[in-house]
């Protein structure tokens, strides 16, 4: 299949596919939302206040945006973007570490002094955290993991 735009270059081909892959990825977890989803965990929690009539004004939303996304797909002949659950958990890993070290009481003193008392529970919490993020880094790279 050719594509209707044959002077299109890789460079451009790319640049497109990842800012429509990025959009892609949004309306999946919008549809989820349409579709009811609440996740709820310790310091984590979603309200799903949509009505029956947003939901299904969102789906129908959606649902055009995604033909319109397999048609700029077929038509520029898009490859899709296959993100691999560890490379996913790796970014995610990386970016929680960099905040995960600004709750160390020698980064909390920007908002202003912190007590002793806070710090010396704060600090080894933190490390444990950090420490639970290094751990599933190290497990991704365990061959027993898979590919």
């Amino acid at each position: 299949m050719n594509s209707k735009f044959p002077d299109i270059s890789e460079a451009h081909k790319r640049g497109i596919a990842i800012t429509l892959a990025i959009l892609d990825e949004v309306l999946c977890e919008i549809e989820q939302w349409a579709n009811g989803r609440e996740i709820s965990s310790i310091l984590f929690k979603e309200h799903n206040t949509l009505s029956s009539q947003q939901r299904q004004k969102i789906l129908s939303e959606v649902m055009r945006m995604k033909n319109l996304l397999l048609e700029l797909q077929q038509t520029l002949l898009l490859e899709p973007s296959i993100q691999n659950a560890k490379t996913a958990i790796r970014s995610r890993c990386a970016w929680l570490w960099e905040h995960l070290v600004e709750l160390k009481s020698e980064h909390l003193r920007r908002y202003g002094e912190i007590s002793k008392k806070l710090a010396e529970y704060l600090d080894p919490k933190t490390e444990l955290l950090i420490q639970g993020i290094v751990n599933i880094l190290d497990l991704l790279k365990s061959q027993k993991s898979g590919s």
